[in-house]
């Protein structure tokens, strides 16, 4: 018997992020393994990702401003409530802070697949309001997990982290964020530019610039390439008007910014450890990998761990300890070139049709699915 599924996003699924990311290929993946998936996110601003082609999706206008995310969060959970009745469908919320929102809402009784722990960014914004905010934010992701059937997180140190929410390890499943081979295929046979060091991602506050800065100032790097926007910005267009072997680039689309990455000798993720750190599942590892690169990461994510058991990265903590693994790797050819072998070898696992594979395995098992 057909198994229908109704998931809901409160994001734009039109803007290529980790977040949406997940969403499309859980969405479509399942859809292609015959599944009945109803997708209700808000109104998209630019065209759906071909892995939506065969989902039905339910796009939601609101009249609340970008700005308003609760009233929008709000719009998008009744529509989806609605359109779940209407087909007799299993409901799926992504983020536990939309998810929350929609327990106020009365909607219990869902799948609550939990991208991060949102109280924990809070720890990283600079404003007076952070420590009001958190509280707020914790309040609503605790709604989310007790209202919740059933429970899906991106790491094994959030699964743990529920413990202390009343959710044993049971109850709670883990599925990582993936990759898609397609995105990264035609970057596969970019040739490597010699002491070149690259980094693609969000510039999010828990980034180490100051590692960048140690890293650029090797007599081993020719070029430290920063692909990426976000909130460390500034900081990082500093850094390039400071130095000459810094290029900061911003945000590029798919293609250039993975030609770009792959051209470089090593890839580097360097980040200040913390809970929200810890809890991730850093999709710009998965993509690294996939594209052979050597990598200097910072430990903390389950993902690393398991690239340092394949000796697929290098971990390092600190800005001093992360120039000199990117030192040690650019000054050895051979150790270089084993790591990013064991790196592509270790990306089969992380491509994003295992992980659907797991969310199937999840409803399949679950017999009110």
């Amino acid at each position: 018997m057909t198994k229908s599924l109704c998931i809901a996003h409160g994001g734009d699924v039109s803007d290529p992020s980790g977040g949406t990311d997940r969403v499309s290929a859980i969405a479509g993946g399942l859809q292609d393994r015959g599944f009945d998936v109803a997708l209700v996110v808000p109104e998209p601003a630019s065209t759906l990702p071909d892995k939506l082609d065969n989902v039905s999706v339910h796009p939601v206008s609101t009249d609340a401003p970008v700005g308003e995310s609760v009233a929008r969060a709000a719009s998008v959970a009744r529509t989806a409530k609605r359109v779940a009745n209407q087909r007799g469908a299993r409901l799926q919320l992504e983020h536990s802070t939309f998810s929350g929102i929609a327990t106020l809402l009365g909607i219990s009784d869902f799948v609550l697949d939990m991208h991060d722990l949102g109280y924990a960014r809070y720890d990283h914004v600079d404003t007076p309001f952070a420590p009001a905010l958190k509280r707020g934010v914790h309040w609503l992701e605790r709604r989310a997990v007790s209202a919740a059937s059933d429970i899906v997180v991106v790491s094994e140190y959030m699964r743990s982290a529920l413990a202390n929410w009343q959710r044993g390890p049971s109850e709670v499943s883990v599925v990582p964020n993936g990759f898609f081979p397609e995105r990264v295929a035609s970057a596969r046979d970019v040739s490597t530019v010699d002491g070149r060091v690259c980094f693609l991602g969000t510039l999010h506050p828990k980034v180490d610039v100051g590692a960048f800065e140690r890293v650029a100032s090797l007599s081993t790097v020719s070029e430290l390439v920063i692909i990426g926007d976000g909130a460390l910005r500034e900081q990082v267009d500093s850094l390039a008007e400071q130095h000459d072997s810094v290029r900061a680039t911003g945000r590029l689309p798919d293609h250039e910014a993975f030609d770009l990455l792959a051209s470089g000798a090593v890839a580097v993720n360097p980040q200040t450890q913390s809970e929200l750190q810890r809890s991730s599942s850093p999709v710009k590892l998965y993509y690294y990998a996939a594209l052979g690169l050597p990598m200097v990461v910072a430990p903390g994510p389950t993902v690393v761990e398991e690239l340092e058991e394949e000796d697929a990265a290098v971990t390092a903590d600190g800005s001093e300890e992360v120039a000199d693994a990117v030192d040690g790797l650019l000054s050895d050819d051979k150790r270089r070139t084993n790591v990013g072998v064991n790196a592509r070898d270790a990306s089969e696992a992380f491509r994003w049709a295992r992980r659907v594979d797991m969310f199937e395995t999840i409803y399949r098992n679950t017999s009110e699915a």
